[in-house]
């Protein structure tokens, strides 16, 4: 639940709109767009219930806005923007991951452009189109329209209260619970429960799932004391969590990881726990994995009471315990690494160690950290070493508290779980608690078989078998190893089942709500806002064209918003690269020559467009993206033929070159991004007709989103800005010799090594060379674009010396990106 206390000030001003529509707006008639007008009046509202609600347009051949449009046809101004009103209502609480901002504000804009004064969006109001506050599932973002006569019913029930017993209500969010739950709309539950949530959110949960809300309640209710209020017992269960997840928690988000996969099991967690079940009754577990692992950890921990005089001998003593032979749990390499640094460190040793086995009131997550910290120096710098090496040593402390726990065997059995890998957040500390986490849970769910699994160590040998066992176990028959291999590959089955594709859930609202949109933008440095506007512009025309400098990152960027757009799916999205060989036959169809019984023949095949257009005509509710590298290197009214015609009138079919009998079309739901490097003097060359039919884009490192990206990149990854200083002081340069469009993309030192070194070889061997090309036969000015006259030209920029000077200790600078 997202709290208005202490929240950012976008959810404070969601929260405080809502809160004044309630009090306000409602009760008074008033209005949330032009305050002082009457438009929340029960006269405006019946006429709704007229044209709206009581004449419904169930066809499927159009848009919900162009319905709406008929509909309203001959509605008064006042019921109009009403209807846009309504429409923030159920904005407000949609996310933005699923209906985006800009969304949002075009479909409110569409509405009130049917008035005949066409109201403004004031600027509070605007601003909190963004960013929501629920996934509102599938049902309710494609049946909008029955989230709105859902709000037309509780607004004309709210509005039948008088006024003291509405003030009532205000007064007691159950009692308003009531009355809203209370409208015959049984399809709408997300309108109701969004609305009760945006009006008192310390209350109701933001969940807008009954599903959710009781899979929460039975997963949770151990929490629950006297209660049989669902909504009263889930605060009981948000009061006693909080002390885990802290008091605004939310029960969908990744910082709150593992919490969602705890409540909301799939299918592919009931496959694992069917099948660690098989291996638990069918295999000698205390043999094969618990015993040697106890034996091991009584060595350990007699280690770890031992108290020699000196710090030698303390980790000789420690090192007999390691190297025992019933130790194969960590791996000799890690080990090795850690043994020789140990020795020639002791003091430093001892230190990592006991910053495991303190008995302090640090939490297990803080203990790993602090030891992954002080064994840095070791060389062991990755997650594996540290978190197979720290939670090793804690099986001193107790082996069914503190099991073992490798990487990636327990990242392979959170993907068979459908947990996924850990948050990319994620501190070696933050890996081994969520490690347990899963532990517990599988013991939790084991509590019905006959014999349960007894603790953590148990679960850790059990998933260790069912992410590692390669032999059938002689209890098995053929059919269930085969089984099992597949379930192994990642098919969900289980082990009485035959392999069957999975069908999509009543309410697909996701576990975790990841917003792809958000995680690009933090992945390309940018501003969520950008790539919302290049999603609104692809949804106008459906294609649009990035151009820009070489070294921009513009395929990149191209490339990692198609993920975003079609949810990180593969077989939804295709990049192909323009050459000026490309053709027709190439892009969309042709004949190929192949063999027949030694006879060559011919036969019709598709291309990347053709095959993606199939699979977007058979999957028309999910977006389909292609990526057109270089677009405007290839003869492009020959390669697009007919289809040049097809990007702008999508509804209408052609027939093609090589298909003439039958008739093809480019469904609305496939999506085209290009990219034209600026450098290559044939973007002019573009005609009128492809222009007109792509929306195009500047990516230009000195203006707009890409403005300072670099520096952006540098800061996220603690590096000085000095590369930045240096890029931003020569393109202010090479502007005025160049132009804008042949500056130097900040992607060329997008790199993990920025010392002098590697920065002399990117401009030698990557910048010069195009330098050389735009100012071929200006041999004077060339010289200046040298590296060495770079070097010492930029200098002060890049917090160097002059060539040939150093420091005070006889040393050179070595890392500009790494000085300070």
């Amino acid at each position: 639940m997202r709290s208005t206390e202490g929240e950012q000030e976008a959810m404070d001003r969601i929260y405080r709109l809502a809160w004044r529509w309630a009090t306000d707006v409602l009760p008074n008639g008033d209005s949330i767009l032009t305050p002082g007008s009457r438009i929340w009046t029960v006269q405006n509202f019946d006429e709704l219930q007229v044209k709206f609600v009581e004449r419904p347009d169930e066809t499927g051949d159009k848009k919900f806005l162009a319905k709406l449009h008929e509909q309203l046809s001959d509605a008064s101004p006042a019921a109009i923007q009403l209807m846009a009103e309504l429409h923030l209502l159920f904005f407000w609480w949609v996310w933005e991951g699923a209906i985006s901002a800009p969304k949002k504000r075009a479909d409110l804009n569409a509405i009130l452009s049917w008035h005949p004064d066409r109201p403004t969006i004031p600027a509070e109001v605007d601003a909190s189109l963004s960013p929501g506050i629920a996934h509102p599932g599938q049902w309710a973002n494609t049946r909008r329209d029955v989230q709105l006569t859902c709000l037309v019913h509780v607004a004309m029930a709210l509005k039948s209260q008088s006024p003291d017993r509405y003030a009532e209500l205000l007064r007691d969010p159950f009692q308003f619970r009531d009355v809203v739950v209370a409208t015959p709309d049984s399809s709408a539950d997300a309108a109701k429960l969004g609305l009760l949530h945006l009006l008192f959110p310390d209350t109701f949960e933001h969940t807008v799932s009954p599903r959710h809300k009781q899979l929460i309640l039975s997963r949770f209710n151990g929490h629950v004391r006297d209660e049989t209020d669902m909504d009263r017992a889930l605060l009981q269960i948000r009061q006693a969590l909080s002390s885990t997840y802290g008091p605004c928690f939310d029960y969908y988000a990744a910082e709150t990881d593992p919490l969602p996969h705890l409540w909301n099991k799939d299918r592919a967690w009931t496959s694992v726990v069917r099948w660690v079940q098989r291996i638990w009754t069918t295999m000698d577990l205390d043999a094969e994995e618990r015993n040697y692992k106890l034996d091991f950890s009584r060595q350990l921990k007699a280690r770890r009471h031992n108290d020699p005089v000196g710090v030698v001998e303390w980790y000789e003593s420690l090192r007999k315990g390691l190297f025992d032979p019933n130790n194969n749990l960590m791996g000799w390499r890690s080990r090795a690494t850690f043994d020789a640094w140990a020795k020639a460190n002791p003091e430093d040793a001892r230190r990592a160690v006991e910053s495991l086995w303190g008995n302090d009131s640090r939490s297990e997550s803080e203990r790993v950290d602090q030891f992954a910290s002080l064994i840095r120096p070791a060389g062991l710098t990755t997650m594996g070493p540290a978190v197979k090496l720290a939670s090793v040593l804690l099986m001193a402390d107790d082996p069914e508290v503190h099991p073992p726990v490798k990487v990636e065997k327990t990242r392979k059995a959170w993907r068979l779980a459908g947990w996924g890998n850990e948050p990319q957040s994620a501190t070696p500390g933050g890996f081994v608690t969520r490690a347990y986490a899963f532990f517990d849970e599988l013991v939790r769910d084991s509590a019905g078989w006959e014999q349960p699994l007894r603790d953590r160590l148990d679960a850790q040998g059990a998933l260790w078998t069912l992410t590692s066992l390669d032999k059938r176990p002689e209890a098995w028959t053929e059919k269930e190893w085969q089984l099992f291999l597949a379930f192994q590959d990642g098919v969900l089955v289980d082990p009485d089942d035959e392999p069957e594709p999975t069908e999509a859930e009543d309410d697909p609202e996701p576990v975790l709500t990841r917003d792809f949109i958000a995680e690009a933008a933090e992945d390309l440095h940018v501003d969520r806002t950008v790539l919302d506007e290049i999603v609104t512009l692809l949804e106008d025309k459906g294609q649009v064209v990035l151009y820009c400098p070489p070294g921009t990152g513009k395929t990149y960027l191209a490339k990692r918003l198609a993920a975003a757009l079609v949810e990180e799916d593969p077989a939804r999205t295709t990049v192909v690269q323009f050459h000026p060989a490309t053709t027709y036959e190439d892009f969309f169809e042709g004949l190929r020559p192949t063999l027949d019984g030694g006879t060559v023949a011919y036969e019709l095949r598709r291309g990347p467009l053709s095959l993606l257009a199939k699979a977007a005509i058979d999957d028309p509710d999910r977006p389909h993206v292609m990526v057109i590298d270089e677009l405007n290197r290839a003869n492009l009214p020959k390669v697009f033929g007919e289809l040049l015609f097809l990007l702008e009138y999508r509804d209408v079919s052609v027939a093609t070159l090589y298909r003439p009998q039958e008739k093809f079309i480019l469904p609305p739901n496939l999506f085209f991004i290009a990219t034209m490097n600026t450098a290559d003097r044939s973007v002019a060359l573009v005609d009128a007709a492809l222009r007109r039919r792509f929306h195009f884009i500047p990516f230009f490192p000195h203006l707009g989103a890409m403005k300072g990206l670099l520096r952006r990149w540098l800061t996220d990854h603690s590096r000085s800005t000095a590369v930045a200083d240096m890029l931003d002081a020569i393109n202010d340069e090479l502007r005025v010799e160049v132009g804008d469009h042949l500056v130097i993309g900040p992607s060329h030192f997008m790199k993990e090594d920025l010392s002098e070194q590697a920065l002399q070889r990117i401009w030698e061997y990557n910048i010069y060379p195009t330098l050389e090309e735009l100012l071929w036969g200006r041999t004077e000015e060339l010289v200046r674009w040298r590296w060495p006259e770079v070097r010492d030209r930029y200098a002060t920029e890049l917090r160097l010396h002059p060539a040939h000077a150093q420091e005070e200790d006889g040393t050179q600078a070595s890392d500009p990106a790494a000085a300070r």
